[in-house]
């Protein structure tokens, strides 16, 4: 009989796609979302929260493996936590858990600091784990469309320094190979594109994709940041944003690592890939 995997934020862009590759294996997965109906398809939805212990050893229940997926925001410590003392509650065997990039508790974002903690608490926890830490997703260009669209630019807080970038689609992808076998047990892995590349290298890349020009605009780390609470950002998220922005300019996101074709057995896609798969169909 396959064992049960219960996927957390299976809602969100990786944890649907990691469903939609657990499903395609024919492994049973629980969804735990806070709404029944937006459950994905062909999954058992289990309703609870990362605040509700009871719903959360609900979910849990009977499961083999648990893809454990966080939104980042100001308590995703204690959500985790939470999620990882109710499956050793449940007897989960194993984690497999999406954290972030270069996890540490001196990290210089509060999301990198949160990380750090959990993944620690993780591996003291006694449960098999694997831990999968993304590089700078490539679909958060996808927040840049109406300025590509509208100006031929695309702004942002980061200079000149160069990203690995990663597209979510192979993290989700590593992750249900992870969950899937025990080959990656025990490890922490790195997940980024092929390429170290910069914002002008990337507005390069688009601007092939659409067949027009499109200009890189660096603003000052701030003002990323303060342009996110016009869509409604709280004052973590403005700061989180200053914080990643200012890092990534000093060069903490410049490298690649080989992690998503070790697991995956593929390389990673680039951003031309990205471009050309994701981001001009949604331009157009």
């Amino acid at each position: 009989m396959t064992k049960q995997i219960v996927v957390t934020g299976a809602t969100g862009t990786i944890g649907r796609r990691v469903v939609e590759g657990l499903l395609a294996k024919q492994v049973p997965v629980v969804a735990l979302v806070r709404d029944a109906a937006k459950a994905p398809q062909g999954t058992r939805a289990a309703v609870g929260t990362f605040e509700d212990r009871g719903s959360l050893e609900r979910a849990f229940a009977g499961a083999d493996t648990v893809v454990l997926i966080t939104a980042a925001n100001a308590n995703a410590a204690e959500q985790t936590l939470a999620a990882i003392d109710a499956a050793k509650a449940a007897n989960v065997r194993k984690i497999v858990r999406i954290s972030a990039l270069k996890a540490a508790p001196d990290g210089p974002t509060d999301n990198t600091r949160q990380h750090g903690r959990t993944e620690a608490a993780l591996k003291a926890s006694g449960l098999t784990y694997v831990i999968l830490r993304p590089h700078y997703f490539l679909q958060n260009l996808l927040g840049s469309i109406p300025t590509i669209k509208g100006e031929g630019k695309l702004y942002w807080g980061v200079g000149d320094g160069k990203m690995g970038m990663v597209d979510t689609r192979d993290v989700a992808d590593a992750a249900v190979v992870a969950a899937l076998t025990d080959k990656f047990d025990g490890g922490t892995y790195e997940l980024t594109g092929p390429a170290s590349i910069d914002y002008n290298a990337v507005a390069a890349a688009v601007g092939r994709g659409l067949g027009r020009d499109v200009t890189y605009v660096p603003v000052p780390p701030e003002a990323a940041g303060e342009a996110l609470r016009g869509y409604g950002a709280d004052d973590w998220t403005v700061r989180l944003i200053r914080d990643y922005c200012t890092a990534y300019s000093k060069g903490f996101g410049d490298f690649t690592t080989g992690d998503v074709e070790r697991i995956t057995g593929r390389a990673p896609r680039s951003v031309d890939d990205f471009v050309r798969e994701v981001l001009a169909p949604a331009v157009r």
